[in-house]
């Protein structure tokens, strides 16, 4: 009979400690996750627009996506992902934020191929701002896109990338509009705006402790 409950003992011991053992490992893999802080999707202050509801990416989104570039193309990663428009006064989007999440190994790949789609589009588009990429820096983040040197064509004047860090990439979409509903008069009223917008997104994430 000791022997018994000696075994016995021993077995309710060592599933206790295999219990344990699961329990932590599931615990650091829900710690590890990775996702998007709430600063990212947060900004509402925007000067003479309006903020709409973050939307996030569908759960059966796919995880990775093709960019062209001159040397063909590309993938990136993607495993999670929030779109907020912000519309100005005549409630049309100026702005299309888009904000990703990449694996965490990809991520410095997926920046490369961000940068060189970048160039694919603007060697391949007409009545562009610059012959290379626009480069510009507020508040101690850099931001690189393409942009357009008119409003007459085009229903998207300007597409800029920033990298945050931690996997996650910031896409600034700024669209056209016809005249009756934009809230900029000229090329260089838009670029006004358009940096203005960056700027300010970028004063609040420096501000913002939910990184």
């Amino acid at each position: 009979m000791i022997r018994q409950r000696t075994g016995n003992n021993k077995r309710s011991i060592n599933l206790q400690l295999l219990s344990t053992i699961v329990l932590a490992i599931l615990l650091t893999g829900f710690k590890g996750k990775k996702e998007i802080g709430s600063c990212y999707t947060s900004f509402q202050t925007a000067s003479a627009l309006t903020a709409g509801d973050p939307e996030r990416l569908p759960e059966g989104a796919e995880k990775v996506r093709t960019l062209k570039t001159e040397q063909g193309e590309v993938a990136i990663t993607r495993i999670d992902g929030y779109r907020i428009l912000y519309n100005n006064e005549k409630n049309r989007p100026f702005v299309n934020l888009k904000v990703e999440l990449s694996e965490e190994q990809s991520y410095d790949k997926d920046q490369k191929h961000l940068l060189d789609n970048l160039k694919y589009l603007n060697a391949h588009t007409q009545n562009r701002e610059t012959r290379g990429l626009v480069e510009l820096e507020f508040n101690g983040y850099k931001i690189y896109g393409i942009s357009r040197a008119g409003v007459e064509m085009g229903s998207t004047l300007g597409t800029f990338v920033m990298f945050p860090g931690n996997g996650v990439t910031v896409y600034f979409y700024f669209n056209n509009m016809k005249p009756e509903f934009r809230n900029f008069k000229s090329v260089d009223d838009y670029k006004k705006q358009r940096n203005r917008f960056m700027n300010e997104y970028t004063k609040y994430l420096a501000q913002c402790k939910g990184k």
